[in-house]
């Protein structure tokens, strides 16, 4: 029985799919966070919002865009579309980027 459970939770099956979480928090554990809250990635990280401003304020539906269809940043940076996993709907895609949009701005705005 151990082997299956880590075979599933190394699969990415494991607590962060759990149901109880929202569709937005769960894609972003299993897909997003790779980039997004590694250090070692040029992707702007959740924990450091003043890297989400410029995004941010060209509003959720050109992060919407990034988000699906990729992205190439200025100093070569990418994003693929679909954080890389074409099998992610256009709903599943978007309720990721309203968690990162809600995190961000709740972080920004605390004091």
């Amino acid at each position: 029985m151990r082997s299956l459970t880590f075979l599933i939770a190394a699969l990415g099956a494991g607590p962060a799919l759990a149901d109880d979480l929202p569709d937005g928090k769960r894609i972003f554990d299993r897909v997003c966070s790779a980039c997004h809250v590694n250090d070692l990635s040029e992707a702007p990280q959740v924990k450091q919002p003043s890297m989400w401003a410029a995004r941010i304020a060209k509003g959720r539906d050109a992060l919407y865009q990034s988000a699906l269809n990729g992205f190439v940043g200025v100093t070569g940076e990418e994003m693929p579309p679909r954080g890389g996993r074409p099998e992610l709907s256009d709903t599943e895609v978007k309720a990721a980027v309203d968690f990162i949009f809600s995190t961000v701005n709740t972080t920004r705005n605390t004091p």
